[in-house]
Formats: C-alpha cells, sequence, structure tokens
C-alpha cells in the first residue's frame, strides 16, 4: 500500500510540474502582433566649461518625456514588453535594458516618465539620457509622447509638443 502511494505522489508531482512548467513557457510564447518606439529626452544638457559652442546634441536646458500608454479594448488584457534604449551622439550605439513584462486590461492607461526612463537605463536622476522606448504588444494600443523643456529645473515650460505615436508597420 505505501508504494501505491509513493506511486500516486510521483505522478501527481510530474502532473504539477507539467502544468507549472506549461504556464510558464505559454507567458515566454506570448504573440507580440505590434510595436512602437516613442523618442524620449530626459535630464539637464548642460555645456561644460570650454565646451565649444553648438557641439551638444540638443540645446541647453531641462528636458522631459511622458509617454501615455493606452489599452483602448473594452474586453482584452494586452500583454506588453517595454525596452529602453540609449541613442549616443558621434553615430555610437548605446546600451539598452532587457524587456520588461506589464498587464494592461482594458482600459488600463500607465505613464512611462523620465525617473522611470532613468532608473530601468541606471544613468542616475536627472542626468541627460536620450533614445527610445521600445513597446511591445498583443494588440493595438493608443500611445502618445509629451515632450517638455525648461531653462531651469523649477522654470516654466519654454516648450511643448505631443507625438501621437504609429505601430510599425
Amino acid at each position: 500500500m505505501r508504494r501505491f502511494s509513493t506511486r500516486i505522489a510521483n505522478v501527481l508531482a510530474t502532473a504539477l510540474a507539467c502544468v507549472v512548467l506549461g504556464a510558464g513557457a505559454a507567458r515566454a510564447q506570448v504573440n507580440f502582433k505590434f510595436e512602437y518606439a516613442a523618442k524620449f529626452v530626459c535630464g539637464l544638457a548642460a555645456t561644460s566649461p570650454g565646451a565649444i559652442p553648438g557641439t551638444l546634441p540638443v540645446a541647453p536646458g531641462y528636458y522631459y518625456t511622458a509617454v501615455n500608454v493606452h489599452n483602448p479594448s473594452t474586453t482584452d488584457l494586452n500583454q506588453i514588453q517595454k525596452r529602453f534604449v540609449i541613442a549616443l551622439p558621434g553615430e555610437n550605439v548605446g546600451r539598452k535594458s532587457g524587456f520588461v513584462p506589464e498587464d494592461l486590461r482594458a482600459d488600463d492607461a500607465m505613464e512611462i516618465d523620465c525617473p522611470d526612463i532613468q532608473k530601468r537605463l541606471d544613468v542616475g536622476l536627472g542626468r541627460f539620457v536620450k533614445g527610445f522606448v521600445v513597446i511591445r504588444s498583443t494588440a493595438e494600443l493608443d500611445i502618445v509622447a509629451v515632450y517638455t523643456a525648461a531653462v531651469a529645473a523649477t522654470g516654466s515650460v519654454v516648450t511643448m509638443t505631443t507625438e501621437r505615436v504609429p505601430k510599425r508597420p
């Protein structure tokens, strides 16, 4: 009888392992049908003493980006992945983060802003960085990037623009 109980326990443990591993594999094999790339510019772009005027990649100032992501569906769960990629001046390739998974339920929205980007890229809060937030999703999204700039960290906005980020063909 004891041998029969051990055999049943082993069969149940194997079945449970298959279910758990199968669920993990299903998550890993998500079909991301859509991809978006939103530009970001974040932090203080400042000239250094002795710098040649006009050599910064952008004008001196404080730059802010907020990427708003909305799942317009009324019934679906939308799985997304987001990655952060640095674009360096001088035609140099920057580093990138790994993909971070998120779930957006029907009519959910989230914002990805400069502190999030700087944290994911481990560049330090307020440090100047520019590049792309790449978002993959299982369904279409509404993505709008908001860009602002100021002359001082506590100063008034001197420019603001919004851009609807299209899905890639």
